[in-house]
């Protein structure tokens, strides 16, 4: 069963309508664990981190750079 990657509402403040993944930590098919942090999303000029919500494996659905607002589906893990 697969488990979505969205940003979370509470991820950043209210005021902030959008953001940008900077970078994913772990490659497309990498496993990961539940709790790592996989990317880093900049929202006004302040990086924060994402958090796996499962373990499995991370299929990434958007690239680094590409605008990203909260309830986003980013990746899937498997």
């Amino acid at each position: 069963m697969a488990t979505d990657v969205i940003i979370p509402h509470d991820l950043w403040e209210e005021d902030d309508k959008t953001g940008s993944i900077v970078v994913w930590l772990y490659r497309d098919g990498s496993t990961v664990r539940q709790g790592d942090v996989i990317a880093e999303v900049l929202v006004e000029k302040v990086t924060l981190e994402l958090v796996a919500p499962a373990s499995g494996v991370l299929r990434i659905r958007v690239e680094p750079e590409v605008v990203v607002s909260k309830g986003d589906l980013v990746a899937v893990i498997e």
